[in-house]
């Protein structure tokens, strides 16, 4: 465990979802590791000075490889990241106008629409969940007995937020298996490995780069609910608030081209995306090398995928309306689909 990212686990707190996104806008922003102004103050001539607001995790790899190659340099956009322990949080600083862009998931984006906060995909984070290989993982804890799905019943699992797309894909799994009784415990990724070895959870569902602590430290991996539920699908996206997109359309339009060049770069040189993870995650060379990105890199909003998880809340009772996924998706060239 000695090797978990010390600057990570001491920018991550503790975060409870509540019942909505608005009505922890205001609290989460304190979650939040910087509270730099957006919108570019402070810029050189010609410039635009833009703060990014991430969830630290292996496909956050695409991103890094793009400031490393220049590419939102040479737009004229120049970043500045701030960590978040959920996205909860990040869609408050979006908010708080401390952050332009930020790391959201499916579910995330359509409870913040769903409750009139206006906030829109703007590229992806690597491309499309791929459907052969994952970052994150349903595990279960060494030394619990569970070794499937069915084995869940009244036990507990760790995920990264009561609303995550983690829970979402991680309860349609247990319960189509027949498990019953299963309690949703919200938890950082980073204490997650250390709360299975202690047996404070029985199961996790875990993303990269501590997936893989907890596989090391004897975790059996179950299942890999987001590429098998969703697979080519929109999980997570970077997005930006409907007022921002409208008050800086070329510096929107900057960012989602620097993101899709920077994906389809990385697909032919995954090996030098995964290297900007010594410097951004903290990790050792070898352990960057053994990440996985798990994309297809095409470097599109799957919108009907968004329509499908929206499906899966409703079905599931977590949302009683719905909203039209087009509305939360902004296109080049300004508005949405």
């Amino acid at each position: 465990m000695s090797w978990l990212p010390g600057v990570l686990q001491r920018r991550f707190l503790e975060a409870r979802m509540r019942k909505g996104v608005t009505a922890v806008a205001l609290a989460a922003v304190m979650v939040v590791t910087a509270a730099c102004g957006g919108g570019g103050g402070g810029s050189e001539p010609g410039r635009t000075e833009i703060t990014v607001n991430i969830v630290p995790f292996t496909p956050n790899a695409v991103l890094f490889l793009g400031m490393e190659k220049g590419m939102f340099d040479e737009r004229g956009i120049t970043l500045e990241l701030q960590n978040a322990a959920s996205p909860v949080p990040v869609v408050a600083s979006l908010v708080a106008g401390q952050a332009d862009f930020g790391f959201v998931t499916t579910p995330v984006l359509i409870n913040a629409n769903r409750e009139g906060t206006a906030i829109k995909c703007v590229a992806p984070i690597d491309g499309q969940i791929s459907a052969d290989r994952d970052a994150s993982a349903l595990v279960a804890a060494a030394g619990s007995g569970i070794d499937s799905l069915d084995d869940l019943s009244g036990k507990s699992v760790a995920v990264v937020q009561l609303a995550s797309i983690n829970l979402i894909g991680a309860k349609k799994m247990i319960e189509d298996a027949g498990s019953r009784g299963t309690e949703y415990i919200a938890m950082p990724f980073p204490q997650m490995p250390q709360a299975l070895a202690d047996g404070r959870v029985d199961a996790a569902v875990i993303t990269s780069p501590y997936l893989e602590t907890a596989l090391a430290d004897g975790a059996v991996a179950l299942a890999h609910p987001s590429s098998d539920l969703f697979p080519n699908g929109t999980v997570y996206c970077y997005a930006a608030t409907a007022q921002y997109l409208a008050e800086n359309a070329a510096v929107a339009q900057g960012f989602h081209d620097a993101m899709e060049e920077a994906i389809l770069y990385a697909k032919d040189h995954e090996d030098e995306a995964l290297a900007t993870l010594v410097e951004h995650l903290d990790l050792t060379p070898e352990q960057a090398k053994a990440q996985v990105i798990p994309t297809n890199y095409v470097p599109e909003i799957n919108l009907d995928s968004i329509a499908a998880i929206q499906d899966l809340m409703a079905q599931q009772g977590s949302i009683p309306s719905t909203v039209n996924p087009a509305d939360l998706v902004w296109q080049p060239g300004g508005g949405s689909s």
